[in-house]
């Protein structure tokens, strides 16, 4: 069996988006890679536009989707130069 786990999009609940945005912010600091930096930026996006969402945290993730496109655009410049990322320490 793959690590890869289908997930219906549109049904996805807005407190299972946050959590699993927060677990890969903490993840990329660790190892800031473009995945987790990709996945972030989308999630962020996604959560904008959550209508179960205050208009006031709608905002926030908006200005967090852009800063997490800066992010992810620094991660795929250090991968297409080779460079090395994160550190060894165990995520748990």
């Amino acid at each position: 069996m793959g690590d890869d786990v289908e997930i219906d999009q549109d049904r996805a609940r807005p407190d299972a988006v946050i959590a699993g945005t927060l677990c890969l912010m903490s993840c990329y600091m660790q190892h800031p890679v473009t995945a987790y930096a990709d996945k972030v930026a989308m999630n962020l996006e996604r959560m904008a536009a959550f209508h179960e969402l205050s208009p006031e945290l709608r905002t926030i993730c908006a200005r967090l989707a852009r800063r997490w496109d800066a992010i992810r655009a620094e991660a795929r410049s250090r991968e297409a130069n080779g460079e090395a990322v994160g550190d060894e320490r165990a995520l748990h």
